[in-house]
């Protein structure tokens, strides 16, 4: 269970949105439920959009979200071996 809460506390860490929010966004991501209806408002207010698009890659595209986690942060130090 906290391996699949992985990615919405790591996108609520990344955008400084409150971690329930990210969860709750994540939780209506993955609804199957057929009246699911529009997104609520509280996902569009303030840095929760981009928190959104976090979740929702990470749900869509795993993949994608943890090679951009890995990528960012390697981007630095490869670039400081490749000047020294």
């Amino acid at each position: 269970m906290l391996f699949r809460q992985a990615p919405a506390r790591i996108a609520a860490r990344v955008c400084g949105v409150d971690t329930t929010l990210a969860l709750a966004m994540h939780e209506w991501i993955t609804s199957t439920a057929p009246d699911k209806g529009e997104r609520p408002v509280a996902f569009a207010e303030g840095a929760a959009p981009a928190c959104f698009a976090l979740v929702q890659i990470a749900v869509i595209k795993p993949a994608m979200f943890w090679a951009a986690i890995v990528a960012i942060p390697s981007f630095p130090v490869f670039l400081a071996l490749r000047w020294f």
